[in-house]
């Protein structure tokens, strides 16, 4: 889904013995020779991982519809210490879109519906926006429609809850307002494909798990591959997914999606590499219908987006792509194509903290380096060894400092060392490679300070993270005035969840109280707070005189989710009787 939310402020192996197999048309489940450089070039890339007591991945490379190398690295359960290798199934996440999207099309070359009907044809409970919003603009996440998960974590639900399709219907069809109007612009929403799955059950009367057996997997043989729609099924040679922790250690991270259509999708490197070769034979669907499913959405401005149906159109070094990432629990997948060179890159990944679109563009570097066009100079955090820098020189770091409007990093320092915290995400601690440099350990990004004169602060620092400088320039947040702050106490209720959120004075500091906990609130502006997951944003809706009677939440996905003061009784009384 992003899946799940991860910390994105900053924007996240026991080797099994190779088996000599040669190239071939029709996939092994059998690891291949690491002999070649290349092949040993590969090995390295995921050499963190190459440890028993490590979850890691399975990498398969393919070339005219062949495998030319396959491997798994680390364990796909550390607990009976089974290793992962290519037979092994995984939970693919977004991954999944593409197949969701492919019935559709199927259906649409069949005539059973068209790309640009209402989907409330097929989905009536779906409240009426008074704006149309079609089957194509929920394939392009141009619909406007708000992303599931973000809803859910909002109404109180944790994620490894058992989620039902039915339980995220009823909250879909609780909401009667839109991100933005339909088509004019793009933002990942899953709740789109899972409405594609309701679709796909309406008019085939069969559910997305059934049809897709029948006519997809099977005709591919794909034998390893099934939609998952109740998470305590068995699925025999599964990886489980592990996250690690800020101690380094891994843990197991539960998913339990009993719902289909954006995720829930399970497979093997084997039968992807078949899915992969139909895009260039068409045995299933046809080469029109695969020529169309990868057509950029378009915008009602005319501006054509980098997204087509669950696929990602875009260049790599003067080369097409097509690719999409996954990401659910501590579960991480990509699927990289190059169609002029008949070459792709699947990579399924059980440890959170591996990066597989990442990884399938480094091997790409080694597999297509002649055709490749220089790689454009970006700046690198290579490893630097910690420095100890002194607390005196850390003071004149800390401080809020704007990314832009409503999102900001605030420094702070503890003991001999800066910890930084981002808008609706935890604090982490960073630690010095220089006098201005400042390192994370659980992302790849660093924060590199103005130089300034002794008594000094700094103005001005950049953010280097996934090859990007991003300007980080010092604010100052006033703290609203004590009777401001008494404005905003009460009980606001929201019809789209069902749910209250109560907001209170704690030792004069603000605090929203969820049906997950107690959050507190950061003021970044105007009436405006900044505040960690599900929230994010939120600002309060005020008038001349002074009285807040709602406030507004936005957390990326879901926009300007209105919730009403209310007033509560308390229990017992007999107004509540």
């Amino acid at each position: 889904m992003l899946s799940r939310i991860v910390t994105a402020a900053f924007a996240a192996l026991y080797l099994s013995t190779p088996a000599v197999v040669a190239a071939q048309s029709v996939p092994s489940p059998a690891a291949t020779s690491s002999n070649g450089p290349l092949e040993r070039a590969v090995d390295q890339l995921f050499a963190r991982w190459a440890e028993p007591n490590s979850p890691g991945a399975v990498v398969a490379v393919l070339q005219d519809g062949k495998i030319i190398y396959s491997q798994g690295y680390g364990a796909a359960n550390l607990e009976y210490g089974v290793p992962n290798t290519p037979a092994t199934v995984f939970h693919l996440a977004s991954v999944s879109k593409q197949f969701t999207a492919f019935a559709i099309h199927l259906l649409a070359h069949e005539g059973k519906l068209s790309l640009d009907d209402d989907v409330r044809k097929y989905v009536p409970k779906l409240h009426d926006f008074g704006k149309l919003i079609t089957i194509r603009q929920l394939l392009h996440h141009t619909s406007g429609v708000r992303d599931q998960w973000n809803l859910l974590a909002l109404a109180g639900w944790r994620l490894d809850d058992e989620i039902t399709d039915d339980d995220v219907a009823r909250l879909l069809f609780q909401q009667t307002e839109l991100n933005f109007a339909p088509g004019d612009q793009f933002l990942y929403s899953n709740s789109g494909y899972t409405l594609l799955a309701m679709v796909v059950k309406q008019v085939s009367g069969q559910t997305l798990p059934e049809f897709a057996k029948e006519r997809i997997f099977e005709p591919l043989g794909m034998s390893h591959t099934h939609f998952q729609d109740k998470y305590s099924m068995i699925v025999k040679d599964r990886a489980y997914s592990y996250a690690r922790q800020p101690d380094g250690k891994y843990q197991y991270i539960a998913l339990t999606y009993s719902t289909v259509g954006p995720s829930s999708l399970f497979s093997t490197v084997g039968d992807l590499a078949r899915w992969d070769e139909n895009f260039y034979t068409g045995d299933v669907g046809g080469v029109t219908l695969l020529a169309e499913m990868q057509q950029k959405g378009k915008l009602n401005n005319g501006k054509n987006i980098n997204y087509a149906s669950g696929l990602s159109i875009g260049k790599y070094r003067g080369l097409r792509t097509v690719e999409h990432a996954g990401g659910d629990a501590a579960y991480r997948t990509n699927i990289l194509r190059f169609p002029d060179q008949h070459f792709s890159v699947v990579i399924l990944a059980n440890a959170g903290d591996l990066n597989p679109a990442a990884l399938s563009f480094k091997i790409a570097d080694l597999y297509l380096k002649e055709l490749l066009e220089p790689a454009p100079d970006k700046p690198t955090l290579d490893d630097k060894p910690e420095v100890a820098v002194d607390p005196k020189i850390l003071d004149a770091y800390v401080g809020d400092y704007e990314l832009r409007p409503g999102f900001i990093i605030s420094i702070s320092k503890d003991n001999d060392h800066l910890v930084t915290r981002a808008t609706g995400q935890p604090s982490f601690p960073m630690y010095a490679v220089s006098n201005t440099a400042f390192r994370l350990r659980v992302v790849p990004a660093e924060i590199v300070f103005d130089e300034v004169a002794s008594g000094g602060t700094a103005q001005n620092a950049v953010l280097h993270q996934n090859g990007a400088n991003l300007p980080l320039k010092r604010i100052t947040i006033s703290k609203p005035a004590a009777d401001r702050l008494k404005a905003y106490e009460g009980h606001y209720y929201s019809a789209e969840l069902g749910v209250i959120y109560d907001v209170f004075l704690r030792e004069d500091v603000l605090i929203v109280h969820t049906p997950r906990g107690d959050l507190d609130l950061q003021p970044v502006g105007v009436d405006a707070f900044s505040t960690g997951f599900p929230i994010g944003n939120l600002k309060f809706v005020c008038a001349d005189d002074g009285k807040c009677n709602a406030m507004s939440i936005d957390d990326g996905r879901v926009k300007q989710l209105r919730f009403d003061k209310t007033s509560l009784d308390p229990i017992g009384s007999k107004s509540a009787q």
